[in-house]
C-alpha cells in the first residue's frame, strides 16, 4: 500500500470501478499492473466508498482459513469462524449466498491462490456460470504478476469470456506524480528520471533530503529498499533472469538495434525475439519505429528505474557491496542521461497541451523520427488534415541565438521526412530559452521549464 494519504491521478480508474458498481449487474473485473503501481491504494479507496470486502492472498497454505476469518468478521458470522471453508466450491457458494444485495469482494494478489490451488480458476468458472452470475456480486481479481494476469485474460484461461471488465493500472505521467512532493520542475525531472511514474517510489522519496542523498538511501547502498529492485521484480515472474539481465544491460548501454543486442548480449538472433517479447509484455522494454517512413525499429528500456539501475548501478555493484560511495562516478554521465528522459517529459507536456487545444494543430499521433544519421526528437501529426508539428528537445539553457539555430536546422530536417504537401509547424522545448517571446511572436512555438510550471494543463 502507498504510504500517503493523497489520492493522486487515479480518477479514471476509480470512476471505472464506480461505474461497474452502479450497474447493479454481476461483475467479474480483472485489475492488474506491476508491483508498487498503486493498485491496492486504488482498491482500498474504492472499497471505502462502497463498503466492500478486501481479501489479500498470501504465499501460504492457509489462504482459505484466512479468507474464512475475514468473511466471518465482515458478515458477523460466528459459525463460519468456528467452521472455516474447506475448499473453493464452498467459498464461492458462500459468496453467492451473501450476494442477493450488492456485494463487492476484492481478491488481491490472486496469482498466489492460482499457484497454490491449481483448480481455483476452473472452480470460479463453474460457479460463475451456475451461481454467481445470477447474483449482484462485484468480484474483483487483482494481481501484480503481469504475465500471469494477462494469461487470465487470454483465450486459454478457464474464465475467458466471463469477465465483464479489465483494467491494467499503468504508471502515472510526470505531471501527476509531481503532486507527491512540493519541488521545482528541474528537481522533479531528476527524480522522474530515476523513479518514473511509480507511486510507491515517489512516496518513499524524502523531499527533505538532497536528491543524491535519497539515491544513496534508496538505491546506491547495500540494503537500500530498491537496491535490488529490478532483480526482485524479474525473479517474481521469470525462472532464469541471467539472459534478461544481459539484454537489459546491453540496451541500457545504448545498443538498441536487434542485431546489436544479439551481438553484445551474446544471444542467438533466433532466440532473442522471444526474450524481448517477454520484456515487452512485462512493460520493461518497448520497441520504437520512426513515426514516418519504414526505418528499422530500436528497443528502449521504458521503465525508468530499470534504465537507471542497469546503466549506473548494475556495473558498480562490486563497489557498492564493499561500501564505496559511487555518486561521484555517476554524476558525470547523469546529465546526459537526463536528455533522453526530458524527451519523454516533453512528449507528455505536448500531449497535455494537445488536450487543451493549446497547439497550432490537434495531433492524433506523436513520436520520434530518424533516418541516415538525421533525427527529430518529436513529430506530432494530424494525418486527416495533413498538418505536422516538428519539435526539438534540449536539456540545456539556450540563448536566443542558439534556439534560433536549432529551429532553422529543424526546418531543414523536416524537409527530409517526406511530408511535402503538409502544413508544417516548428517547436522547441528546453530547460530555459532566452528571448523565447520573440521566437513565439514569429512562427515558432517555444517552451521551457517555466511553461511547465505555470501553464494551465489538464490531467
Amino acid at each position: 500500500m502507498i504510504l500517503t494519504s493523497k489520492f493522486i491521478d487515479r480518477e479514471r480508474e476509480l470512476e471505472f470501478l464506480k461505474r461497474k458498481h452502479r450497474s447493479g449487474k454481476p461483475e467479474l473485473i480483472i485489475l492488474y499492473g506491476r508491483r508498487r503501481i498503486g493498485k491496492t491504494h486504488l482498491l482500498q479507496r474504492f472499497l471505502s466508498e462502497v463498503n466492500g470486502l478486501y481479501l489479500l492472498a498470501e504465499e501460504s497454505e492457509t489462504i482459505l482459513d484466512d479468507f474464512s476469518e475475514r468473511l466471518a468478521e465482515h458478515f458477523s458470522d460466528p459459525f463460519l469462524r468456528e467452521n472455516p471453508l474447506r475448499n473453493w466450491r464452498a467459498f464461492f457458494t458462500y459468496l453467492a449466498g451473501k450476494s442477493s444485495e450488492r456485494l463487492v469482494v476484492v481478491i488481491d494478489e490472486v496469482q498466489y491462490i492460482a499457484k497454490a490451488h491449481k483448480d481455483f480458476l476452473s472452480v470460479l468458472q463453474k460457479y460463475w456460470d451456475t451461481h454467481l452470475s445470477q447474483t449482484k456480486i462485484m468480484l474483483i481479481l487483482c494481481g501484480s504478476l503481469v504475465s500471469f494476469m494477462e494469461g487470465v485474460l487470454s483465450a486459454k484461461s478457464p474464465i475467458y469470456g466471463r469477465r465483464t471488465g479489465a483494467w491494467k493500472v499503468e504508471e502515472m505521467d510526470f505531471f501527476s506524480v509531481r503532486e507527491f512532493h512540493p519541488m521545482g520542475i528541474e528537481d522533479a525531472v531528476r527524480v522522474y528520471a530515476v523513479f518514473g511514474g511509480v507511486p510507491q517510489y515517489w512516496a518513499d522519496y524524502n523531499p527533505k533530503l538532497d536528491f543524491w542523498d535519497n539515491l544513496r538511501e534508496l538505491i546506491l547502498s547495500k540494503g537500500g529498499k530498491y537496491y535490488d529492485e529490478p532483480k526482485y521484480l524479474l525473479k517474481q515472474e521469470l525462472r532464469d533472469v541471467s539472459r534478461y539481465f544481459s539484454i537489459l544491460r546491453t540496451i541500457a548501454l545504448g545498443y538498441n538495434r536487434f542485431g546489436q543486442i544479439a551481438d553484445k548480449a551474446r544471444i542467438e538472433k533466433n532466440s532473442l525475439g522471444k526474450y524481448l517479447s517477454v520484456l515487452q509484455e512485462m512493460g520493461y522494454v518497448g520497441e520504437e519505429r520512426p513515426i514516418v517512413g519504414r526505418g528499422r525499429g530500436v528497443y528502449r528500456i521504458t521503465d525508468k528505474l530499470f534504465n537507471f539501475w542497469f546503466r549506473f548501478v548494475y556495473p558498480r555493484r562490486s563497489e557498492i557491496e564493499m561500501g564505496f560511495d559511487v555518486v561521484e562516478d555517476i554524476r558525470p554521465g547523469f546529465n546526459g542521461y537526463l536528455g533522453g528522459v526530458f524527451e519523454d517529459v516533453a512528449r507528455q507536456f505536448l500531449v497535455r497541451l494537445n488536450i487543451n487545444g493549446s497547439l497550432p494543430l490537434r495531433f492524433t499521433k506523436i513520436g520520434r523520427w530518424w533516418r541516415k544519421g538525421e533525427e527529430i526528437d518529436l513529430i506530432a501529426l494530424n494525418e486527416r488534415e495533413k498538418r505536422a508539428l516538428f519539435v526539438e528537445v534540449k536539456w540545456k539553457n539556450l540563448s536566443g541565438r542558439e534556439a534560433r539555430g536549432i529551429l532553422r536546422d529543424l526546418e531543414r530536417k523536416a524537409e527530409l521526412v517526406g511530408l511535402d504537401d503538409w502544413e508544417k509547424h516548428y517547436g522547441l522545448v528546453a530547460k530555459d530559452v532566452k528571448g523565447k517571446e520573440t521566437l513565439n511572436s514569429e512562427r515558432f512555438s517555444v517552451w521551457d521549464l517555466k511553461d511547465f510550471e505555470g501553464h494551465s494543463i489538464k490531467s
